[in-house]
């Protein structure tokens, strides 16, 4: 049976996962993958660049075509939904082929996305077993099973809705995702290696999609790992093709369970050695964890700071507060790890005097870089619900999103609570542009912009923000550049490649577990 995924925006690891699976039990995954590095908030977003070098839905839905699919499987996030479904209502209109949807934004609302005429059946959740039970039900007709676990079907009058089936345990059992049509399409990705030793989250911040977890999966265990041993011998075999710069941890709390982390210490910098980047939370920065980490050669720890309020933090399910950045920050400079941390800006009750006083203290403990996200509201989260019951998005607005009509992503300014002149909408995009601007700026410079209150000079626009990434292609720090270059490299990849026939992958030899 063959399978054809249809996904754009960064590459997924979800969709390399399920290709491998698929593959594994005999089945013939195919990947048509469109970056559209100026669109979807992959690159550097540019309505020019987007009009002249990526292809249109319809354009999309003939490559797909072409690979002649048994079934078509889209995966969407909520910015990307409305693309996917552009191309599903395409594809429909020229053939009758069974559609699949899955990812994040249908696992939130599947009865919502199943609706739609494009959409045949919507896996929520892990989707290994589904999809496999799936591609085995295919006839003539589509799907003959409608009693899959973990997929909603259409029906009479109503949705299908399946209960969930159990999580995988066993990590190692599975294949290492297949790669390859990623690195074809766009070969600069394999520069910055993504992996994950990890699914789940010990946390459920309310933004988040994690947050939903334990009322969808109330007896399982929020996180699952695989072995040193099995995520080293994935590394060592990409390691060997000699295109690694470096490898990027895209747990969402790789700095977690200390014993794993001490073997994962003593093996890392012997077998692989390549310099990495992963995601942190300020409470699992321990002494031991930075000391494990330099000992590993990390070279930068995103920390998920987010916000420094106590009220915002406590109504968020976080735990985290100044003095525990603080101390993260100054574990990690101990042991020679830089550290990034994550922001966001416009939480209810959060307005300009918030962020100028989250911009002073990030100035005093100084971080590497600072990366500044606009509260985004992802149906199915804590956040969303609590948004909508409490008027912060109106009934539209919350249904927009739902139906994945949403295509702003986290860089996109916008109003947050409370803002009714744009002229304070103006002033938080260059207090934004400042947080990126901070680190490369001396401290007593960022004081006098505050003090001053020069910093409502700077410029508006998320283009000020990639003129300073752009700074940072001579950085020090390893990681940042090494990220920096592999976007150029895609950027100029994807503008060469626009007048060029679109290229499809069909079959590859990949790595095998």
């Amino acid at each position: 049976m063959r399978i054809t995924f249809v996904c754009t925006g960064l590459e997924h690891l979800g969709v390399e996962a399920l290709m491998a699976y698929v593959r594994l039990h005999g089945h013939e995954p195919v990947l048509v993958y469109e970056p559209r590095l100026f669109s979807t908030e992959a690159g550097p977003d540019s309505p020019l660049l987007a009009e002249v070098a990526e292809p249109t839905p319809e354009q999309t839905a003939a490559a797909v075509l072409e690979t002649r699919p048994d079934v078509v499987a889209f995966s969407s996030f909520t910015v990307t939904h409305r693309w996917c479904l552009k191309v599903a209502r395409a594809v429909k209109r020229e053939a009758k082929v069974p559609v699949l949807f899955g990812g994040p934004h249908v696992t939130a609302v599947p009865e919502i996305a199943v609706r739609d005429p494009a959409v045949d059946a919507v896996v929520v959740g892990e989707g290994e077993e589904a999809l496999r039970e799936l591609l085995e039900s295919v006839g003539r007709d589509g799907f003959e099973r409608t009693d899959v676990a973990n997929v909603v079907f259409k029906g009479d009058g109503a949705p299908i809705v399946n209960p969930p089936r159990p999580l995988i345990r066993d990590l190692d059992a599975l294949p290492f995702g297949d790669k390859s049509g990623f690195y074809e399409r766009c070969p600069a990705l394999e520069r910055e290696f993504l992996i994950t030793a990890r699914r789940g989250c010990p946390f459920h911040c309310a933004y988040c999609e994690y947050s939903w977890f334990g009322r969808r999966y109330p007896k399982e265990r929020r996180v699952r790992r695989r072995s040193v041993t099995h995520l080293i011998r994935e590394l060592a075999l990409y390691k060997r093709r000699g295109r690694m710069r470096k490898v990027f941890f895209w747990d969402p709390v790789f700095t977690m369970d200390p014993s794993w982390m001490e073997e994962f210490a003593a093996t890392y910098p012997n077998e692989i050695g390549l310099p990495f980047e992963c995601y942190g939370h300020p409470d699992t920065i321990t002494p031991r964890m930075a000391e494990l980490l330099g000992a590993a050669s990390c070279q930068l720890v995103r920390l998920g700071v987010e916000t420094l309020v106590p009220e915002t933090l406590a109504r968020l399910g976080r735990r985290a507060g100044p003095d525990r950045v603080r101390r993260a920050v100054t574990l990690l400079r101990r042991n020679g790890v830089p550290c990034s941390v994550d922001h966001i800006v416009g939480f209810p009750g959060e307005g300009l005097s918030t962020q100028l006083e989250a911009a002073r203290f990030y100035n005093e403990v100084r971080p590497d870089r600072i990366l500044v996200h606009w509260m985004t509201y992802l149906p199915g989260t804590v956040a969303f619900d609590e948004a909508r019951r409490s008027g912060v998005l109106d009934e539209r607005e919350a249904d927009r999103i739902a139906r994945g009509e949403e295509e702003r992503g986290f860089d996109e300014p916008r109003p947050f609570p409370g803002c009714t002149d744009p002229r304070e909408l103006g002033d938080m995009e260059r207090l934004v542009n400042l947080f990126d601007l901070l680190p490369v700026l001396p401290r007593g410079g960022v004081e006098g912009l505050l003090r001053t209150r020069a910093w409502r000079l700077l410029p508006r626009g998320r283009w000020f923000g990639q003129v300073i990434s752009l700074m940072r292609v001579a950085s020090g720090n390893v990681v940042i550049r090494e990220r920096l270059r592999t976007l150029l490299l895609a950027v100029f990849g994807e503008i060469s490649r626009a007048a060029r026939p679109r290229f499809i992958v069909r079959r590859r030899r990949v790595p095998r577990s």
